[in-house]
């Protein structure tokens, strides 16, 4: 008689295991929830953070036993790595619709949020983004996109005044990584800059590879801005602001989304004084106080960025359409995040007509040495 392998031992316990906590139970629903986001890559924190807080909804949801039509239902999440990669992550979205999700939690980045887009609209299937700003995303006429934070055409025009008002910026340089995030929040900077004359030296361009800024930041030198408005993402806003400050340039650097470690890392002491917009209130100040501890208790790590909260409250969402329309069908749970009116760890959440969160603050956060304090909360202008 054979003995049993370890690997079937180990499901056995684990499956006992879930069972005595009340998360399993034979005759359970199964109903799967899509998440994609870069697991692997410079963008791989984020994502996994994303895709614990996912997690972690999900077994909230499954604690409490909820029912579909009297019977059941145990949620499970079907994690996916985009690589932040817009080919890989439509090909993971047909995955998605091939194996029947409910909705799709994701993506992190715009680029992959819109280019998936199509496809999850064809399979009427929700895609809830905790993180895709990009401004286009849901303005593409597909009834399936949506968001859980505030969008860059908002958060351009918030921040160029904030330029304008706080930082009274006198000669203003952009730099834009060209990606769908990073030139819709610059566009829309720069469109609000001269609507308000104020003196934009520069605009140049990068992509999202430059390793080497010497040739921007050369010219940057020569045109001698105040501010540098930095239209991209978080390691690579840190590896800029080192060459920006390595050829003696002090003028204060201004993004979106880069006030976490990433840019700490990257910028290596070089980003003392760095301004930072980020959609949503502070994780201290947000209707929920203990969700980071919970987080830290349930995984053994602290939340790191600020895309955890977001993404909780995204698959809550797509939790709280299946249980209001009492339906494992796509199209029926998409009517449902439609109609959505919650109270999420975030904030309130409800969608106006394009999938935009419908009303969302946006805080300014600077960099104090090696530490990211929040200095205002700007409502959308």
């Amino acid at each position: 008689m054979k003995r049993p392998s370890s690997l079937f031992l180990g499901l056995v316990l684990s499956f006992t295991f879930l069972a005595e906590a009340g998360l399993v139970r034979a005759d359970d629903q199964v109903v799967k929830i899509g998440f994609a986001a870069p697991l692997t890559g410079s963008s791989a924190a984020d994502g996994k953070e994303m895709e614990n807080a996912a997690r972690l909804a999900i077994e909230d949801a499954n604690k409490r036993a909820v029912q579909v039509n009297g019977r059941t239902v145990r949620f499970e999440l079907e994690a996916q790595d985009d690589q932040g990669d817009p080919r890989i992550a439509t090909q993971i979205a047909q995955r998605f619709s091939d194996l029947g999700v409910v909705g799709v939690v994701g993506h992190f980045n715009s680029s992959c949020s819109i280019a998936s887009a199509k496809t999850y609209d064809d399979a009427k299937i929700a895609e809830v983004s905790p993180s895709s700003t990009g401004a286009s995303y849901t303005q593409q006429g597909l009834a399936t996109t949506f968001r859980v934070v505030g969008q860059d055409a908002v958060a351009g025009e918030t921040l160029a005044g904030y330029v304008i008002d706080s930082l009274q910026g006198k000669r203003i340089a952009i730099v834009d990584d060209q990606t769908d995030f990073g030139r819709g929040l610059a566009d829309r900077v720069e469109q609000t800059l001269r609507a308000r004359h104020a003196n934009v030296v520069t605009h140049e361009y990068v992509t999202d590879k430059t390793v080497d800024f010497s040739s921007i930041v050369t010219k940057l030198k020569g045109v001698n801005p105040d501010v540098i408005v930095f239209g991209g993402f978080d390691a690579q806003a840190g590896q800029f602001v080192r060459r920006v400050r390595s050829f003696g340039l002090t003028a204060t650097l201004v993004g979106e989304g880069f006030n976490n470690s990433n840019f700490l890392n990257m910028a290596k002491g070089a980003g003392d004084g760095s301004v930072s917009i980020q959609p949503g209130l502070p994780p201290e100040k947000m209707p929920s106080t203990d969700f980071g501890s919970r987080y830290e208790a349930r995984f053994k790590t602290s939340l790191q960025g600020f895309q955890g909260p977001y993404a909780y409250d995204a698959a809550t969402v797509i939790v709280n359409g299946v249980l209001k329309a009492q339906s494992f069908q796509s199209a029926k749970v998409l009517e449902s995040v439609k109609a959505t009116q919650v109270n999420g760890i975030t904030g309130p959440i409800a969608f106006d007509a394009k999938g935009d969160l419908a009303n969302s603050p946006y805080t300014i956060y600077r960099l104090n040495k090696e530490r990211w304090q929040d200095i205002a909360i700007l409502k959308a202008r």
